[in-house]
This record gives structure tokens, C-alpha cells and sequence, in this order.
């Protein structure tokens, strides 16, 4: 190690002091640019994998007791009470055009709230939290996705296991039939 030499003036000695740490010093951890993310809920229905927005979905839950309302759509499966609310059920598959079916023991609701109303949407197979990075969106590929059409969005994510649709829950709550449960 070479010292320093004092008669040197100060701003000199400074700017070899500067010199010689950067000589010796390691550099610092670059910042790493964080990417853009979109997280979603996992669902499927008529095996088309399906997203729904974390932002759309206040919670999952396991499916509660169900009380039936009479002289309804059968998609309306009934009424949970869910922490003292009234949360009324709707069989997602149902609605969408599919066959009626019994409650599953592994039927979960989508408990989804736009504006003032709230609604659970029961689905057979949730599959969690799903994160996409920007590069993996498509546009939607040409489907046949019969009912779901209407309610999914024109972006989709790809992973390893296929490409998931959006699926829009507040255009669905907003629909006018969703609002019609009288049969």
C-alpha cells in the first residue's frame, strides 16, 4: 500500500483518497427495474381456463349452506349468510349456458362486489392466484367459448398450461339479465 503524501495541497489529497477507494471498493448492487405484473384468480368452467382480476374479487370462500328462493332462475342457487350479509349465489356455469349440476364438495364462491352490489359466484374449480408478466398477454385467440363470450375481455395470458382468458366480473354483474332472477 502506497501512502499518502502530505504536502500535497488538500483538494489533491482528496482526489487521490477518491481515486484509491474506488480502486478498492466493489460496486454496488445495480437496482433491478421491477416488471409489471397482472394477478388474477384462477377458475375454469367447460374447461376453458378463465381469470378473473384480484381487483374484482373481495374473497374466495368454501361454500357456505345455501338457502333456496323460490320462483328464481336456476342459475340463483340461493342465499349464504357470510358474516351476517346476505350474499346471493349464482352458479357461474349455470348462467353462462351450461347444464345443471349438484353443488360440488369442492365448490367454492367468488365473493364479488361492484358499487352497492355484491353477489358470490360458485365455481367447481378455483385454482388459486395466477401472475402474468406483460410479455406473456396475447390477444384472445379464436375460441369457441360459447356463453363466455360476452364476458371476457379481449387480452389474454399464456403460461404452461395454456392460455387464460379474462374474464370481466363487472360486466357480468352489471348485465341486465344478471339483475333478472325471477323465473
Amino acid at each position: 500500500m502506497t501512502s499518502l503524501i502530505i504536502d500535497k495541497d488538500p483538494y489533491t489529497l482528496f482526489q487521490e483518497l477518491e481515486r484509491r477507494s474506488l480502486e478498492v471498493g466493489t460496486a454496488l448492487p445495480k437496482e433491478e427495474e421491477k416488471k409489471p405484473t397482472w394477478s388474477g384468480i384462477a377458475f375454469s368452467i367447460n374447461n376453458h381456463l378463465l381469470l378473473a382480476s384480484l381487483h374484482d374479487v373481495q374473497e374466495v370462500l368454501d361454500c357456505p349452506p345455501l338457502t333456496y328462493i323460490p320462483r328464481t332462475k336456476k342459475w340463483l342457487k340461493g342465499i349464504a349468510n357470510v358474516r351476517g350479509r346476505l350474499l346471493p349465489v349464482i352458479d357461474l356455469e349455470i348462467y353462462l349456458g351450461g347444464n345443471e349440476r349438484s353443488i360440488q364438495v369442492n365448490s367454492q364462491i367468488l365473493v364479488v362486489q361492484y358499487g352497492a352490489l355484491s353477489a358470490g359466484l360458485l365455481i367447481d374449480n378455483v385454482q388459486g392466484q395466477h401472475h402474468f408478466m406483460e410479455e406473456d398477454s396475447c390477444s384472445l385467440p379464436m375460441l369457441d367459448i360459447g356463453g363466455i363470450a360476452e364476458f371476457v375481455q379481449p387480452v389474454a395470458y399464456r403460461n404452461h398450461e395454456g392460455t387464460w382468458l379474462i374474464f370481466d366480473v363487472r360486466k357480468l354483474i352489471t348485465s341486465p339479465q344478471f339483475m333478472q332472477v325471477a323465473a
